[in-house]
């Protein structure tokens, strides 16, 4: 009985707690210090999540029980509240690209393209394989290095080739990172 009562436990004291943020949240002048009840009672279900598992299987079970009954409390959870009437805004339409400016845009988002794509990625990777060759510890702790850093970094440079304004900057320092970090990383083995 210990087992079903600390799960059901758990899982209603997670429903009632986001069911109580989901309430504060909805409401345009509900003060935001109403949400303590609600983290408080997610917080009281990991309690029953316990009574379940250990505590490192616990907090899983208890993170995962939070986000599968957030979803269902939005899924089911009507937009309750009435919209005025609102007549239909005019379309926006961007305006005309001077003439001669297209095939420079082109050009621009296929250098972008390049840059955040292939090139981000033999960043990341060559970081990745120096990272696994000459970092310090043991080969296993490495190689786990290794594979959070790769993904990481590429996401990073991607990013950042994205997002960065002057392409001028990116397309010089991009270029010239993913050359030493592939050197380095082939040095490295060597």
């Amino acid at each position: 009985m210990g087992a079903i009562g600390g799960f059901l436990g758990g899982l209603v004291l997670t429903a009632l707690g986001v069911a109580q943020l989901r309430r504060v949240w909805a409401s345009a002048e509900a003060p935001r210090r109403r949400t303590l009840p609600g983290w408080g009672l997610i917080l009281a279900g990991f309690a029953g999540w316990l009574t379940v598992a250990d505590a490192d299987k616990a907090i899983v079970i208890g993170i995962l029980a939070f986000s599968l009954v957030g979803y269902a409390v939005v899924a089911l959870g009507l937009d309750r509240r009435r919209r005025p009437h609102r007549a239909p805004k005019a379309p926006v339409t961007p305006p005309p690209a001077p003439a001669g400016r297209r095939g420079v845009t082109v050009l621009r988002g296929a250098a972008r393209t390049l840059l955040a794509g292939p090139l981000a990625a033999v960043l990341g990777m060559a970081l990745a394989a120096l990272v696994a060759v000459r970092a310090g510890g043991l080969e296993v702790n490495r190689l786990v290095a290794a594979g959070f850093i790769g993904p990481i970094v590429w996401g990073l440079a991607m990013t950042w080739a994205l997002a960065d304004a002057r392409l001028a900057r990116v397309g010089l320092l991009l270029p010239l990172m993913a050359v030493v970090a592939v050197a380095a990383a082939w040095l490295a083995r060597v």
